[in-house]
């Protein structure tokens, strides 16, 4: 069973792929079709209804141009916030 801090983590880790793909003016079917996660997995991980497996969490930063490391760092900074 997840901790409350490591679903705040995780949860900061989705929020920030979710602002970025809509900076870059994409949609989740934008996001999907780039990364191959499937569009209802997207949906629900940024609508905090289920956390998404690392690899597709992966794919999507990847996806989006981010440096995973740094995306990591930016939550984890967060959650200690």
């Amino acid at each position: 069973m997840a901790s409350e801090k490591s679903d705040r983590f995780v949860f900061a880790v989705l929020g920030r792929l979710c602002e970025e793909r809509q900076a870059l003016g994409w949609s989740q079917e934008k996001l999907a079709e780039v990364s191959g996660i499937d569009l209802g997995v997207i949906s629900r991980a940024e609508r905090r209804q289920r956390i998404p497996g690392m690899a597709s969490i992966m794919d999507m930063a990847v996806a989006l141009d981010l440096d995973f490391a740094d995306l990591v760092r930016e939550a984890g900074k967060s959650v200690e916030a």
